[in-house]
Formats: C-alpha cells, sequence, structure tokens
C-alpha cells in the first residue's frame, strides 16, 4: 500500500490569508515543507480521501490523473475535506461522462446529501453511498471501515469519520480530524493491528479548549495508547499532519519534537510504503 499525502495543513493553509504571524511569515520566505496546502490522501493512485478545495493544484502539482481514481471517501462535510462545488467539474458538461462514472463516492449521511444537491448546468449530479462508522464496506481490493471522530460534536450531530483501510495485508488508520477518541473508538481499535497511522495535530505547540483537533502533547497520547494496547507495533508507520498556523510550530521544529518518540512529520508530496 502507497499513501500519498497531498496536502498537510488546516483549513486556512500555510502560509494563510492575511496572516503575517512568524509561522507564515517563514514559510513566505523559506518555502519548501513549511508550505502547506489543505488536507487530501491518495492510496496507491486509486483511492482519494476528500476532495478539498486545493485538489486541483495537488493535482498540477503532482501530475496526478484523476481519472484513474476509482473510489473518492469523504471523512466530514468541512469545506477543507467536502468542496462539494469543485465536485462539478467531474461531471459531463466540463468532464467526458467516464470520468464520473468510474468513480465511485462515499460519505456520511450530512456528505452524502450535500453532494447528491449538486446539480450542474447541464442538469448532472453525483451519487454518494452512504458509510456509517463501525461498518466495513468493500471497494475493489480494499476494505475500508469508518471509525468515529470527535469532530463538530459542539456545533454538529453530524458524524465525522476516521478511515480504517485495508489491503493485501496492511492496514492504515487516517485519522483526520478528530480530537480525544470517544470510547466506542478506542474499544474497536483495542482490537486490530495498524501497519501505519496518519494522525492531525491541528494545534502543534499550542494547546486549546477545543475538543474536535488534536495538539502534538494530544498526538502523542493518542499514539502511546495505541502501543500499549498493542494497535500499534513498534515498526508501525506514524505521520502527523493538518497543521494549522495557529499552532506555531515550523517543520523542522516539528521534526526535532517529534523524532525521539519515532513519529514522522508529514509535509505536502511525502509518499511512504507499508
Amino acid at each position: 500500500m502507497t499513501i500519498h499525502i497531498l496536502g498537510t495543513a488546516a483549513a486556512e493553509g500555510i502560509p494563510a490569508l492575511g496572516c503575517n504571524c512568524e509561522v507564515c511569515s517563514t514559510a513566505r520566505e523559506r518555502g519548501g515543507k513549511n508550505v502547506r496546502s489543505r488536507s487530501g490522501a491518495l492510496i496507491d493512485n486509486l483511492l482519494k480521501i476528500d476532495f478539498g478545495p486545493d485538489t486541483l493544484y495537488h493535482i498540477h502539482r503532482e501530475r496526478l490523473n484523476p481519472t484513474d481514481w476509482r473510489f473518492l471517501v469523504f471523512t466530514h462535510l468541512h469545506h477543507d475535506h467536502c468542496a462539494r462545488e469543485e465536485l462539478q467539474y467531474l461531471l459531463p458538461g466540463f468532464a467526458p461522462p467516464e470520468t464520473a462514472h468510474n468513480l465511485r463516492l462515499f460519505g456520511n449521511a450530512a456528505v452524502k446529501a450535500k453532494i447528491e444537491s449538486l446539480v450542474n448546468y447541464a442538469g448532472f449530479r453525483l451519487e454518494c453511498a452512504l458509510i456509517r462508522a463501525f461498518e466495513r464496506y468493500t471497494l475493489g481490493n480494499y476494505t475500508l471501515i469508518p471509525v468515529r471522530a470527535t469532530h463538530m460534536t459542539e456545533v454538529s450531530d453530524e458524524e465525522a469519520l476516521n478511515l480504517i483501510i485495508e489491503r493485501d495485508g496492511r492496514r492504515l488508520l487516517y485519522a483526520c480530524d478528530t480530537g480525544w477518541y470517544p470510547n466506542a473508538t478506542w474499544e474497536f481499535l483495542a482490537g486490530m493491528e495498524l501497519d501505519g497511522l496518519i494522525l492531525e495535530c491541528s494545534f502543534g505547540f499550542q494547546p486549546s479548549d477545543y475538543k474536535g483537533h488534536l495538539d502534538f502533547a494530544g498526538c502523542l497520547e493518542v499514539v502511546q495508547r495505541l502501543r500499549k494496547q498493542g494497535t500499534l507495533r513498534d515498526d508501525s508507520r506514524v505521520v502527523l499532519t493538518h497543521f494549522s498556523h495557529n499552532g506555531g510550530a515550523l517543520h523542522e521544529e516539528l521534526e526535532a519534537r517529534a523524532a525521539p518518540y519515532g513519529i514522522l512529520i508529514g509535509w505536502d508530496g511525502m509518499r511512504l510504503t507499508l
């Protein structure tokens, strides 16, 4: 299983619009891995996770061909993960009919309703299959198991999802967006072993009272619990992603802090193989 991490920023990107904080100013000056686009990932060039507003940029930068994609799975409805209006360009009138026909979409009830309410100027619409936490779905050679995240719970009843993806005996948990997991998710994960974890770290080095994201200390607690309960092995790959400039952390600072724990810091365009 090959994971291509396309974007590693939270909703505002780094550098963010109209911001001259130290992180944004340094990213603007130095470039490189400190510049982060909105999050998304691609598995084996077949299974796309989320479709945010920077997806077309990712396609151009990484020289991707979205007609190769067969599955598009959404974690939740937030715009940086589900840029609904961008999806119309997959439909006839903008793209050949086979583009949308060959791509199957999956999301929670809120995502499904939002996507299926989109009708392009030519009268075409997309279909989105409903997925629920803790149920198993077969997507070609993949098994998809959504798990319940802690995200948006204070403002919405939408069930945000993190995604377990299995293929050829390898298993990845894509954990973005979430805060500390609910008990049901911890209990579910205790019964399995992961080869890889891609975990959000929105708040970086700046703790927050908001429960729907993690800071670096929270990420360490998640990783340590997963290791203690046997879900993560010593050789399981762990990568942090989904950073906000408000977290006050540059790429090299995050790397220095994470390295002693065997944790990698994601960057735009990063690839890893499980």
